[in-house]
């Protein structure tokens, strides 16, 4: 159960994302260079370096969800071109959105590294039409076929399936690992002052312009993401293991391929007030029909359901995933699936149920209030808090119940019965 809700959440995501994706590209796609004059500028580069060569190709954004912090791959150039390959890290079954969805949240080993010709590679992201940057690494022998042998050892059937980790082993740590190992750690001893940004941050940065994406990155990712990554650690991004090759070995990036759309933004809407005016219309039926005086249960099962729905989901995740950024998320505490007692138990008990879970989110406000709880969960704090509060400090309205008293002598409905229960005593009498 929990595998299909999880899966069914990350498409209706994916798809959330498309729909918000980037505008049409600016330029005609008459101005797009070929694939083969793509392909004559890699080879031109290339071709003066020592054999073997090794070459960090980055990608930039694309307009899917999944390519909007860009891709990377390394690839090895020979003296004889037909031997030339290129290693990425990157390749999952995209076309079971399901079970890869599944695989990430059960840290199961979902993507693999694989090899491709460099025409290959280039022709996916030419297609796609994201930037293609190369820098020729200028490493000695001795590394590059150090390099070269730790990348083929990965390729086995053996060693080539791994556990994604957005943030901790991706695509792109990978090849960091593999060049920094290599070369004595020439990339892990760089001690360059952080910007001050913290994970969720980062992750936020490729996603402006796409609010779905946003939001789960406000909900979705637990407390370890508020961190400030050191400079080792933000190499987790293409553009910055791109930025760290060029500061220390010296190698400008090069573009051989330039994306026709519009450039990545930098800034957006968060999506954060529309999700609290979603909040605000999703609890509405709770207050508007103890107003009423009617329909008070359906209103606040409207109310109560999807946020203790989307609680068991959250704790589900927390339960059986080994992703820290999904075990440890404050989330769990805001939305938990015993809300739905708010709907089955007795009136005294449902109340007293009720205060708590008030006096408990005003525990979580406060915390969030003097940045304990960093994460940005303002909006959905109201989603548990507005049912509750109906409940608990909101009686129902009585109902009252006409009484007509009625006068024996007046009445002639009542009065007949009396004179004949009268005149039957005289008789006896008599």
């Amino acid at each position: 159960m929990l595998r299909r809700i999880a899966s069914v959440a990350i498409v209706l995501v994916c798809l959330g994302g498309i729909a918000h994706a980037q505008p049409a590209p600016t330029r005609p796609a008459a101005g797009k260079p070929t694939l083969r004059e793509v392909m004559q500028r890699f080879r031109e580069v290339v071709k003066e370096q020592p054999k073997p060569a090794l070459v960090l190709v980055t990608m930039g954004i694309g307009s899917l969800m999944w390519e909007r912090h860009g891709h990377i791959a390394i690839c090895a150039h020979y003296d004889n071109p037909n031997d030339d390959t290129c290693y990425n890290y990157g390749i999952g079954d995209f076309h079971r959105p399901l079970n890869m969805a599944w695989g990430f949240f059960r840290g199961t080993k979902s993507f693999w590294v694989g090899r491709q010709e460099p025409g290959e590679l280039l022709w996916v992201y030419h297609h796609a039409d994201r930037t293609i940057w190369i820098q020729p690494l200028p490493l000695t022998l001795e590394q590059n076929q150090a390099v070269i042998a730790k990348l083929e050892t990965d390729v086995q059937d053996a060693n080539r399936y791994y556990a994604y980790d957005h943030f901790w082993d991706n695509c792109t740590t990978r090849v960091r690992n593999v060049l920094d190992d290599a070369t004595g750690g020439a990339l892990s001893s760089m001690k360059d002052p952080p910007d001050g940004r913290t994970f969720r941050d980062l992750a936020r940065d490729g996603f402006y312009g796409m609010r779905v994406p946003l939001l789960i990155t406000d909900i979705a990712m637990g407390r370890v993401t508020d961190r400030v990554p050191s400079y080792w650690e933000r190499m987790f991004l293409p553009d910055y293991l791109r930025e760290a090759a060029h500061k220390r070995w010296d190698v400008a990036p090069i573009a051989i391929y330039e994306r026709i759309g519009p450039p990545p933004l930098r800034d957006g809407p968060s999506g954060r007030v529309w999700m609290a005016l979603l909040v605000v219309l999703l609890t509405a039926p709770a207050w508007i029909t103890r107003l009423w005086g009617r329909f008070e249960r359906a209103g606040m099962a409207i109310a109560v359901i999807p946020p203790a729905f989307l609680g068991l989901v959250f704790w589900g995740l927390a339960v059986i995933s080994p992703l820290p950024y999904v075990r440890w998320n404050e989330t769990a505490l805001i939305l938990i699936p015993l809300d739905i007692l708010l709907l089955v138990l007795s009136p005294q008990r449902r109340q007293l149920y009720a205060r708590g879970r008030l006096a408990m989110l005003a525990v979580i406000a406060i915390l969030m209030a003097v940045d304990v709880i960093k994460a940005p969960l303002w909006m959905i704090l109201l989603w548990p808090a507005i049912p509750a509060a109906v409940v608990g400090f909101w009686p129902p309205r009585t109902k009252h119940i006409k009484v007509t008293v009625t006068d024996p002598v007046t009445d002639p409905v009542v009065a007949k019965p009396a004179v004949a229960k009268a005149s039957a005593a005289k008789r006896k009498r008599a």
